[in-house]
């Protein structure tokens, strides 16, 4: 059995794009590992899935909070509404994966539309919006330091144990990342 287990997320050294960049490699790493997979190996594939699904979403709050809004002023806004819509598309594929499991008629469709749309987006980032902070000279490793201690905070969100409901509704965003990956259970 294949126990693939991607590498923490390292203090990346550099800058926001230099973070970016690492993040899609990672995202692309456990795309590839999930396809190597054997379909026999549900609960490996159900594992990785849900550590990609959660990689996902960490990655689109980044790029909401810090480096779609440093563009802001140096796009056109119609190429960060296309980012924003692919954003979206992902989101509802994470949700419909939240109710799938390996073996689900839908499943392996599911995963392959979201590494679809997941090489598209990043290939459109790294080619369009990358290229763009580059040149504009903001302080990509000002907003590196940011990216890192926002990260740092979503993470130990994520890590910190669930709070008792209160009957209120969640407020921030790492509870909301938190319950993100929450699967329904069922017996198998």
């Amino acid at each position: 059995m294949h126990h693939f287990h991607a590498p923490p997320q390292p203090d990346v050294p550099g800058g926001i794009l230099a973070q970016l960049r690492a993040d899609h490699a990672r995202v692309r790493a456990l795309f590839h590992a999930f396809a190597m997979l054997d379909p026999a190996e549900e609960e490996e594939r159900e594992r990785l899935v849900d550590e990609l699904c959660q990689e996902l979403l960490l990655h689109a709050m980044l790029e909401e909070e810090l480096f779609y809004p440093a563009l802001r002023a140096l796009v056109d806004d119609s190429l960060l509404e296309d980012a924003a819509l692919e954003h979206d598309s992902a989101h509802e594929l994470v949700d419909q994966l939240e109710t799938l499991f390996p073996g689900d008629d839908y499943f392996d469709a599911t995963v392959a539309v979201l590494a679809e749309e997941v090489a598209h987006h990043v290939a459109r980032e790294e080619t369009l919006l990358f290229p763009v902070l580059a040149r504009a000279g903001l302080d990509d490793a000002l907003l590196g330091e940011r990216l890192r201690a926002r990260r740092l905070e979503l993470e130990a969100g994520l890590a910190a144990a669930p709070q008792d409901i209160d009957g209120m509704e969640p407020r921030g965003l790492a509870p909301t990342l938190r319950g993100a990956r929450e699967r329904r259970t069922r017996p198998r």
